[in-house]
């Protein structure tokens, strides 16, 4: 997972039954494209940003062109109700901490459209981890260029942050308390 620091490559080596010098070659090759991070001496790690340097999101506008924004809000709604579902399930005492933190750092900039969005963003996606259901947290992921061009076009839009926030604590409150049929709603 990103930040995960990966096993030395002689045990990489053991694992896949495979010699050094190929796992020193395969490691070589994630670096090159972004994957992993290796620095001599002190190991090799998957790097936070590793996602983006797979599958960028603007492989999505770049394949299918403009969407409509009916389109973009059925799928939203789909994933977001998916991930809701999954948090609520399996949502770590962590996992709450972060969309706690995330949701009140919103709060704290609820006049700053641009710092809202950038954070309330990090909200959705702290649901979408403490789903741990990688795919899922993936496709939201690579959603995220078509959600935040509706979001940063709604959020101007009267009383739509309040009333975002106010739905956001309330499945917020769903999740930490692993109320999937709450969380759902």
């Amino acid at each position: 997972k990103p930040g995960e620091l990966l096993p030395p490559r002689k045990e990489l080596a053991a694992q896949f039954g495979v010699g050094i010098s190929t796992i020193h070659e395969a490691v070589k090759s994630l670096d090159a494209v972004g994957l992993v991070e290796s620095r001599p001496g002190k190991g090799t790690w998957v790097r936070h940003n590793a996602l983006e340097s797979v599958i960028n999101p603007s492989i999505i506008t770049n394949r299918f062109g403009p969407i409509e924004a009916e389109t973009i809000y059925e799928t939203r709604l789909m994933l977001e109700v998916a991930m809701a579902e999954l948090a609520a399930q399996k949502a770590t005492p962590q996992d709450i901490e972060a969309m706690w933190e995330a949701f009140n750092a919103a709060q704290n900039v609820i006049d700053d459209n641009e710092e809202f969005t950038r954070l309330d963003w990090d909200f959705h996606m702290a649901i979408a981890k403490a789903g741990h259901n990688v795919l899922i947290e993936t496709f939201y992921h690579l959603s995220r260029e078509l959600l935040l061009d509706l979001v940063i076009d709604v959020i101007k839009l009267p009383n739509v942050k309040k009333e975002a926030s106010e739905y956001h604590r309330i499945q917020a409150e769903a999740i930490a308390q692993h109320d999937v049929e709450a969380a759902r709603q």
